[in-house]
């Protein structure tokens, strides 16, 4: 990536963190179909010609966010996440990728609503070249997530494949919410942060009282 992209790599970081964050919001915002490349331009300060010299084409731009954040998603989040599991309690594994999702988005949430919003309608026909990077991203979490739960903390009387299928429904559908009421908005990140994962500790903390064994 990075001799396909020199002419941009050599730019000072204030230019190239303003270029990036532009294409960023726009494309988080509005799917690459609809992105405007003049919409970028306005908002990194930068003229048409000097995006284009830098990126080639839209496809190209796009090509370079998406290696962008899936580098940064493997650095700053997955490799983390597989370092700090160290419990097979299954709900303490949901926590401590609470905690590190809270720390990126709270310092980069820019990228991550970029990353969420890959999937909009309108970015279906790009999807198939970045298949494997996105599938790769997915079972890392999945394996650090699933893999040799201890299912004896569970309550007895429901099959424990079913308690985690549960658990993933419940969790997965506030956590949508949750990226949903923080948006990309510094100041609103900021205002909604540490209350929405507060709530996101109480939820699991019920949970753990509804499917996990009194002790």
């Amino acid at each position: 990536m990075a001799n396909h992209f020199d002419a941009f790599y050599s730019l000072e970081p204030e230019k190239k963190e303003r270029i990036i964050n532009a294409a960023l919001d726009e494309i988080a915002e509005k799917g690459f179909k609809k992105a405007s490349t003049n919409a970028i331009v306005k908002r990194a300060e930068i003229s048409k010609g000097m995006l284009f010299y830098y990126f080639g084409s839209k496809e190209e731009l796009f090509d370079f966010l998406f290696e962008y954040i899936i580098e940064f998603v493997k650095g700053e989040y997955i490799e983390k996440f597989s370092s700090q599991i160290k419990t097979r309690d299954f709900i303490e594994r949901c926590k401590a990728l609470a905690e590190l999702k809270k720390h990126v988005l709270g310092n980069h949430p820019k990228i991550i609503k970029f990353y969420e919003n890959f999937f909009l309608p309108g970015n279906e026909a790009y999807l198939d070249k970045y298949a494997n990077s996105i599938q790769e991203v997915s079972q890392i979490i999945r394996v650090g997530l699933y893999e040799d739960v201890d299912y004896s903390l569970f309550r007895t009387g429901v099959e424990p494949e079913a308690i985690l299928t549960y658990i993933r429904w419940l969790t997965e559908r506030y956590e949508q919410e949750l990226t949903a009421k923080l948006g990309t908005d510094a100041a609103d990140v900021r205002e909604n942060f540490d209350k929405a994962f507060d709530d996101y500790d109480a939820l699991l903390a019920d949970l753990k009282k509804i499917f996990y064994q009194r002790s």
